[in-house]
């Protein structure tokens, strides 16, 4: 069901094939938190009250939509974070920067940004205007996260930046800012001062935003999608609402993973999601290459098991060779993900224990059940 309703619009196949899933629902309860665990509660909610089932409880419709509400107000909140950032700091320090995933995601690709679930902002600068910046914020009344120790020294500032190319920082409001002065961390795929020469504007509102070229943003997705299993199901919609966007050419796409040997990457991520869309998900499975297949069972696997399933397979992962390409490779289990080179997967490696599906006392899913077991 989730799947399925990991798009912003449906077609009417999809339509019937959602009511017919909505009535073997037998735990509403269990959807909702997988749709609030996976990032695409308001979405399933504006897709559940179009279509009305009869079988969805009034009660529990009140109650996915007063959660959503939740949703959307924090993922403005976030937006508005990030207009903040952009009028205190960015501009008066002449900071050259880009905005990728997130709230600014969410304000160029989707007709109503606050469908889009963001937890934190994702900013890149270049690594030599790091310090100023990050002195500028804590000086602001913004907070050290990562590393906690941070403080608005500048010896202490230089050390930071040396040592990690992302240091996080918490907004007066609480939301968490990842600063990052490479977008990769092997830093092998992306250069930072290319990325900014490249940037775009977009208009919020009364703010102007750099951000990511569309075509570039599409393979950055894929890459860093693949990399964490496609954990989270609003990363579908992502991808969904780039292709839907005017300024999406897949031609362009092609030519930027070619550019950076993500080729297969791209390809194994388009036919995940083509995968997922289809209302007969088994036959699509069936007919998933090599690639897409285990690519799928990576991402069954860490949307059942949550945040340790996705680190267990992390730690499964070989340490990476260089290819003859200069492309560091993304690996899944034991095989390449992707890289012009594709080595195969092994299984093995992408099979979590079964664990019966339950609920911890604030209402978080701890664990999943084997695929198949439950209709959400």
């Amino acid at each position: 069901m989730l799947f399925l309703l990991a798009r912003l619009k449906l077609s009417k196949l999809q339509e019937h094939e959602a009511n017919a899933l909505c009535s073997r629902i037998e735990d509403w309860t269990e959807l909702t938190c997988l749709a609030q665990d996976t990032f695409v509660l308001p979405l399933v909610y504006h897709h559940l009250s179009r279509l009305s089932p009869p079988s969805l409880p009034q009660n529990q419709m009140a109650q996915l939509r007063s959660q959503c509400l939740m949703s959307v107000a924090q993922n403005l909140g976030i937006a508005a974070e990030q207009k903040r950032l952009v009028h205190e700091l960015l501009v008066p320090l002449d900071v050259p920067y880009l905005f990728f995933k997130g709230p600014a995601l969410a304000a160029r690709y989707y007709d109503d940004p606050g469908m889009r679930c963001c937890g934190d902002i994702d900013l890149l600068v270049p690594r030599s205007r790091m310090p100023d910046l990050l002195a500028a914020a804590l000086q602001s009344g913004y907070q050290p996260s990562d590393p906690p120790w941070l403080t608005s020294d500048r010896t202490a500032l230089d050390f930071a930046v040396g040592r990690q190319s992302v240091i996080n920082i918490l907004t007066p409001a609480g939301i968490e800012v990842e600063v990052h002065c490479q977008l990769d961390k092997q830093a092998a795929l992306y250069d930072t001062e290319a990325l900014l020469a490249a940037r775009e504007t977009l208009q919020a509102g009364d703010t102007t935003l750099h951000v990511m070229p569309t075509n570039e943003l599409f393979v950055y997705l894929c890459l860093h999608n693949t990399r964490h299993y496609w954990s989270h199901l609003h990363w579908l919609v992502d991808l969904d609402a780039l292709q839907r966007h005017p300024d999406f050419n897949l031609t362009a796409v092609y030519a930027c993973a070619r550019k950076r040997g993500l080729t297969s990457t791209v390809d194994a991520s388009l036919e995940l999601n083509s995968a997922l869309a289809n209302p007969d998900l088994d036959e699509a499975i069936d007919k998933l290459s090599r690639q897409g297949r285990e690519l799928y069972q990576a991402c069954l696997t860490t949307l059942q098991g949550g945040l340790e399933a996705e680190l267990t397979l992390r730690r499964k992962r070989p340490a990476p060779s260089l290819p003859s390409t200069g492309k560091l490779p993304v690996t899944i289990g034991s095989g390449v993900v992707y890289g012009d080179g594709y080595n195969p997967f092994d299984p093995a490696t992408l099979t979590m224990p079964a664990a019966p599906c339950h609920q911890a006392g604030n209402g978080s899913i701890t664990s999943r059940t084997p695929a198949g077991s439950c209709a959400a």
